[in-house]
């Protein structure tokens, strides 16, 4: 058997970034907190650029009444909403990071346990049928993934039950087309109504698999903020997706009005010839997302 040995080793050894589970409880717990009662900048600016080109002025007193509501709530402080949802986290990892006390998904739990604990929020958690609540012991959404480099970015979001109870996957047939794709995206907004407390984000995937795009749909959702530019095709599907919602006339907290739709984001995933899924995550005006780079 012929080897080929490196002329130098040192070279050929990769250098392993150290990164604590402390740091990323940390940065979970701090993104928690900040996030309850203060939104994101852009989000800010999407609510009160919607103040200004609505029309109606039903829907204007809505959202003016929403422009108010975060206004108070970071000046409080006060949770921006009574739901302060159930944790998401999305941990990045560069495949050069070496993580130290522990794997990253117990301490992203322990972060948002904490940042509830210490920001008085509420906990919504319960068993699932006999609905015995589950006080400190709030369940935590923890996704990890590994790409290149030597950094960690974490992603977090509060999510609220009404929309997480709409957001949802259908599965068309493969050859319904765009129209029908777009379509089946915007009547899961329409289908939610006031149950997801519009106007809505939405963070939608078309293709994939059954397993694959819903994760794909949440990961959109962050896209919006955060994410790379969109090719032409999913920036397109989602305007027409915006378009549609428009259109509807179903407004803020459906009082009627142009401004169902804050933010949509599409992405497209390669499929199976037999299959069409569209997954729609749905989110609220109180669009509540958090970013960090360890």
């Amino acid at each position: 058997m012929n080897l080929k040995v490196p002329l130098n080793l040192k070279d050929s050894v990769t250098v392993m970034r150290d990164i604590s589970s402390e740091q990323l409880e940390t940065a979970v717990a701090r993104l928690f907190l900040e996030t309850a009662f203060r939104l994101p900048a852009k989000v800010e600016g999407d609510l009160l650029g919607a103040l200004e080109r609505e029309e109606s002025p039903q829907a204007k007193g809505v959202l003016s009444v929403l422009a108010e509501n975060m206004r108070a709530a970071a000046e409080g402080p006060v949770p921006l909403c009574q739901d302060t949802g159930l944790p998401q986290v999305l941990i990045e990892t560069g495949c050069e990071v070496r993580w130290k006390d522990g794997p990253p998904a117990g301490a992203a739990e322990r972060g948002a346990r904490r940042a509830y604990r210490e920001g008085g929020l509420r906990a919504s958690g319960c068993l699932p049928l006999s609905r015995e609540n589950l006080g400190s012991l709030l369940p935590v959404s923890v996704e990890t993934v590994m790409v290149p480099g030597d950094s960690v970015t974490v992603y977090t979001l509060a999510k609220g039950g009404g929309c997480d109870n709409k957001s949802l996957q259908v599965n068309l047939p493969p050859t319904a087309g765009r129209k029908a794709a777009a379509e089946a995206a915007a009547g899961a907004a329409l289908a939610a109504g006031p149950d997801a407390c519009p106007p809505f984000y939405l963070g939608i995937c078309v293709g994939g698999t059954f397993e694959s795009a819903p994760r794909h749909a949440r990961r959109a959702l962050w896209g919006i903020l955060w994410g790379p530019p969109p090719t032409e095709e999913e920036a397109s599907f989602a305007e027409e997706v915006a378009g549609l919602l428009a259109a509807s006339g179903l407004g803020p907290m459906c009082v009627g009005g142009r401004v169902t739709a804050l933010g949509v984001k599409a992405v497209m995933r390669p499929t199976h010839i037999a299959s069409l899924p569209v997954a729609v995550n749905l989110c609220c005006h109180s669009f509540r997302p958090g970013r960090a780079v360890l």
